[in-house]
């Protein structure tokens, strides 16, 4: 006979652990005790899980991608990069529409730009737009890949297109 039951405690503090009752256990390690009357039973043991399996699935993702997940998947899909900071206010304005597509992006500023890329290498942010002048004057963007390399210069709306069709077919861009 196999049973689990899962009882949830809810503890003042903010998680709950699982606790589950087995009832195979004790009878595969043929664990008994004496009781009271001398008499052998067969004990009940109880395992305490403090993660739940909501948190041991994204553990096993993050284990999985090694915390370099596929572009769909990733926390921040597109960084916007400056070259100076006198992009920068094109970079705020390439982002919100980046946003308003459904792309989580965001703008990283305040380093050199090699700086900028690496970082966001180590970081393994899937996609980054890099802004200069010429792409100010052109209202467009280069994009870098972390899988592609260099994939050149497109307009956002290109670039928009190119995320969300990655996205859709959750393939890397």
């Amino acid at each position: 006979m196999v049973a689990f039951y899962n009882i949830r405690l809810y503890p003042l503090i903010h998680f709950s652990p699982t606790v589950q009752v087995d009832f195979n256990l004790p009878q595969r390690f043929d664990i008994t005790y004496v009781d009271s009357n001398s008499e052998k039973q067969r004990p009940i043991m109880i395992h305490r899980a403090v993660l739940g399996s909501l948190e041991r699935f994204f553990g096993v993702l993050i284990e999985h991608y090694a915390g370099d997940f596929p572009l769909w998947l990733c926390p921040i899909q597109a960084r916007v990069l400056p070259v100076t900071d006198t992009q920068l206010d094109y970079c705020k304005e390439v982002t919100s529409k980046l946003k308003a597509s459904g792309i989580r992006a965001e703008v990283c500023s305040g380093e050199r730009l090699p700086k900028l890329i690496r970082n966001a290498e180590k970081q393994k942010i899937p996609l980054m737009a890099v802004v200069g002048p010429k792409e100010v004057e052109t209202q467009t963007v280069t994009v870098r890949s972390r899988f592609g390399g260099e994939l050149g210069t497109i307009t956002i709306e290109d670039f928009i297109g190119i995320c969300k069709k990655a996205v859709e077919n959750r393939t890397s861009v």
